[in-house]
């Protein structure tokens, strides 16, 4: 079979292959320690190894199967994806070129090198800094690029008598005549001599690998394929700032129709986005405990939820423009960051399977960042008046949104607090002990004892108005340790499984230009209101 496709892979080098991959998209392959579709796995990896969810306008389960019967094609052609400077430097690659071939990977001694040194400190569990985090990447992207071209990797055929799937090279007789009819029919159809024989063939190989074990082959998937399709968070987004858009106009154009409109995109966004967790929470098995961008939909979509009812309640546009707004931004973050977020959904670690305290602890304490994002959200729009130097006419306005902010921090706290001692008890089942000052424990009290800080001023008068929003807008910072500095700066602790790696300059940038927000917001309000105390 292996000579087949080597035949094949140079008789047809640089035929662009079109073909349906339909079929192929809904077969059940095992990997990552789950059973997901094709078309799961295609994404995947392509997002993975190009860094895009497609390449030169392939779709990613044409572009797979590419390389699967093409290998030969793409050896010189470069979309193995590549960003970290200094490692780019040191393999020689120029600073404007973000890609290496596989060619150009597998002859250069020096990365050779690099990968069996970042292997070396990945056993003994050491940290990476970032140059080794950029070649331990390189080098993942590169074993799932050989698992796919040799098919080691391409487990498709369940075993009766053992949970461990067959991959391509690991199939014999029936199997191993049944793919290589999927072979030999790729090449006939995007040569165009038989445009249909790949999907009956495929039809017929998805039929011998499903009676291999019917009750063991995957259910679910077209769920799954249909989950993939949709994007629904993006899809979630776009109505959210629609809906901002609405909010914002009905500032300056009070008519109800835009208004109107503002909580039609809103109610339309949020169904959306409550649909797609619901299908990622059926598919996955689990709620959304796994990692960080799991936590994003979630906040995303608690402050979504706060901002409506909020919104019901006081009837003031702020809200729901704030809500809208941060809702949206999250989901982006989230959707434009795969490299450094991963979508992928995964089986829980061992430690996080079996255990209702921290199903309960994990959705609460996130839940608080819900809060906390919905009072910096209208934080930033009492900033936005206090930075244009309007205070003194709109105190009415700005003594309601400090109001706004102080209610949000309310139930936020209370439920940080809730989580952080739910956490405790989890920790108590987990790890036998109820805290540890783990640096993902001590960060959510540091928060939260901020967070406190913020309310005893506000109750004793210490901070009003102002004091009120630029306080639990610093705070936020806090949060933002808590929720991804330990994972993704620190990388330490027994919270191991949620660790990551990236965007450290971005959040940093992020951070740094909220609070110097705050303090020219300061500085006009000092400017406009010279009779107020500071901490007004």
């Amino acid at each position: 079979m292996i000579k087949l496709l080597l035949f094949f892979s140079f008789a047809f080098a640089g035929s662009p292959p079109t073909l349906d991959t339909a079929e192929f998209s809904s077969l059940a392959i095992q990997d990552g320690g789950r059973l997901k579709p094709f078309d799961t796995f295609a994404r995947e990896s392509v997002q993975l190894i190009t860094g895009s969810r497609n390449y030169q306008g392939k779709n990613p389960n044409e572009l797979v199967l590419s390389w699967l019967f093409l290998p030969t094609e793409w050896s010189k052609q470069k979309f193995f994806q590549i960003k970290h400077i200094e490692l780019k430097k040191d393999l020689g690659v120029a600073d404007a070129d973000n890609y290496m071939s596989p060619a150009e990977i597998m002859g250069n001694q020096k990365l050779m090198d690099l990968f069996k040194e970042v292997g070396l400190l990945l056993k003994d569990k050491k940290k990476l800094n970032p140059y080794f985090n950029g070649v331990n990447k390189l080098r993942n992207q590169v074993n799932v690029y050989n698992d796919i071209i040799s098919g080691s990797g391409i487990k498709l055929v369940p075993q009766r008598l053992s949970p461990d799937w067959l991959s391509i090279v690991e199939l014999r007789d029936e199997g191993k005549t049944k793919f290589t009819a999927v072979a030999e029919s790729y090449f006939l159809t995007i040569s165009g001599k038989d445009p249909g024989s790949f999907q009956r063939a495929t039809a017929e190989f998805k039929s011998f690998a499903q009676n291999q074990n019917p009750q063991g082959y995957g259910k679910d998937l077209d769920l799954e394929i249909k989950y993939n399709k949709l994007r629904p968070f993006q899809q979630a987004y776009v109505f959210y700032f629609a809906a901002a858009l609405f909010f914002l106009l009905s500032f300056n154009f009070p008519k109800k129709i835009l208004l109107n409109l503002a909580f039609l995109f809103s109610g339309i966004g949020w169904l959306i986005h409550v649909t797609g967790f619901a299908m990622r929470c059926w598919i996955a098995g689990r709620p959304p405990v796994s990692n960080m961008y799991e936590s994003i939909i979630w906040v995303s979509l608690g402050c979504m939820t706060f901002g409506m009812i909020f919104e019901m309640i006081y009837k003031k546009r702020y809200i729901g423009f704030a809500a809208t707004f941060m809702a949206a931004l999250a989901l982006i973050v989230g959707d434009a960051a795969p490299a450094v977020i991963d979508q992928s959904i995964q089986p829980l670690e061992a430690v996080l399977k079996s255990n209702y305290w921290l199903t309960i602890h994990v959705l609460t304490i996130t839940l608080s960042y819900a809060a906390f994002t919905l009072a910096t959200g209208i934080g930033n729009v009492a900033l936005f008046i206090y930075a244009r130097g309007q205070a003194p006419q709109n105190r009415e306005k700005l003594q309601a949104l400090s109001l706004y902010v102080y209610r949000a921090v309310q139930v936020g706290v209370l439920l940080l607090t809730a989580g952080t001692i739910l956490g405790g008890v989890w920790a108590d089942a987990s790890w036998g002990r109820f805290w540890g000052w783990d640096p993902k424990e001590t960060w959510a009290l540091i928060a939260d004892l901020f967070y406190l800080a913020v309310l005893h001023g506000r109750f004793t008068g210490w901070l009003r108005n102002f004091g009120t929003v630029a306080a639990s807008i610093c705070c936020f910072t806090a949060v933002i340790m808590a929720w991804y500095g330990v994972n993704f700066v620190l990388g330490i602790g027994k919270h191991s499984y949620g660790f990551g790696a990236g965007g450290v300059h971005y959040v940093g940038a992020a951070v740094l230009a909220q609070l110097l927000f705050v303090a020219y917001a300061y500085s006009r309000f000092r400017t406009s209101s010279p009779s107020l105390p500071p901490h007004a």
